[in-house]
């Protein structure tokens, strides 16, 4: 699946947080928790709260039969260990084979130390995700930040963004936080929310890692500067007019949908009603009928088209918001420019 969450006995590993303007994950899975919760509260709801051990590995025939030597002692791979998690049965389950160097952190540590960064606490309702993927060899977590406001002094419009957390225990998948507009809710908005933030804090697996830790309070001062930046271009956009049933309109939408080299009646009917529907959205309660007529909300008008009625299916439509290289996306992009030109 391309979701990559943790199936146990047909339950997801993964808790999220409902109520206000949280959608339910694209994949429908999981266990909701009522607005935003505690660190315990979500590792224990999404069984994220397991141990990771290392251990030694031993070789073993075609069978499975431990090899060893004349001696009778077992026959050892001495430059590689293994990273097994330890369930709550005492069982165990083998998750990846790893460097001498590895050193585990377990996903509570991890997230603790986030928590640090942010000025919160394990005590503090401020966890919007946490799952875990590749049936434990990776886990992720989304913390949600103070809000940004822009145009305090008018149109008051807020946008959320997040804090992602993730690492793994595989030896190959670093620890990483990442402040970004991106909801963590699946492997895919995991990477997709890296990609897209302007710098991701990583630290490797090694016995440096606390060191190297302490410097992430830097992801604050990201913080910051992402945010300031975010909200310079969207009062940018908040400055331009864009009267409603002006030319403006008309040539944005001209750049964001343009006619096509040898383009069919067929095709000409189909643009021109994706035209008239972006139109009619400009003017709902979302865009301008809440921000006013500028390029704000056209490029929203623009944007609730491509996530929420572009396909018929809704999933189709959450996977294409979450790909940075979709045909939804590259037209965001091409919004956003023709919008400020």
């Amino acid at each position: 699946m391309a979701h990559e969450l943790e199936i146990v006995q047909g339950k997801a590993n993964m808790a999220y947080a409902t109520g206000g303007d949280r959608k339910i994950p694209w994949h429908r899975l999981g266990t909701p928790m009522k607005g935003l919760q505690t660190m315990e509260a979500m590792l224990q709801a999404a069984n994220a709260d397991f141990d990771v051990i290392i251990s030694k590995v031993a070789a073993v025939d075609a069978e499975g039969n431990l090899l060893k030597n004349s001696d009778g002692s077992i026959v050892l791979i001495e430059d590689s260990r293994a990273t097994l998690r330890h369930n709550p049965d005492g069982s165990f389950n083998a998750l990846a084979t790893v460097g001498t160097r590895y050193e585990v952190r377990q996903n509570r540590e991890v997230l603790e130390r986030a928590l640090a960064v942010v000025g919160a606490s394990s005590g503090d309702a401020v966890m919007d995700t946490v799952g875990v993927l590749r049936d434990g060899r990776r886990f992720f977590a989304t913390i949600e930040l103070d809000t940004l406001i822009l145009d305090p002094s008018g149109i008051n419009d807020k946008i959320a963004r997040y804090l992602v957390v993730s690492c793994g225990h595989d030896g190959i998948w670093p620890i990483r936080y990442a402040n970004t507009d991106v909801r963590a809710v699946c492997n895919n908005t995991v990477v997709m929310g890296l990609s897209s933030a302007q710098r991701v804090f990583t630290a490797r697996h090694t016995r440096n890692v606390d060191t190297v830790i302490e410097d992430a309070q830097r992801v604050l001062e990201i913080s910051t500067a992402w945010g300031q930046a975010f909200s310079k271009e969207a009062e940018r956009m908040l400055s331009i007019n864009v009267p409603n049933g002006s030319l403006k309109i008309d040539k944005v939408l001209e750049k964001v949908f343009p006619a096509e080299s040898g383009e069919t009646a067929r095709q000409k009917k189909n643009r021109d009603e994706v035209h008239t529907m972006i139109r009619s959205l400009y003017l709902n309660d979302k865009n301008a009928g809440k921000h006013g007529f500028n390029g704000w909300s056209l490029y929203n008008a623009i944007v609730e088209y491509l996530d929420h009625y572009r396909s018929d299916d809704p999933t189709v439509g959450a996977v294409a918001a979450m790909d940075e290289n979709s045909f939804n996306t590259q037209k965001k992009i091409v919004a956003h420019k023709a919008v400020v030109s």
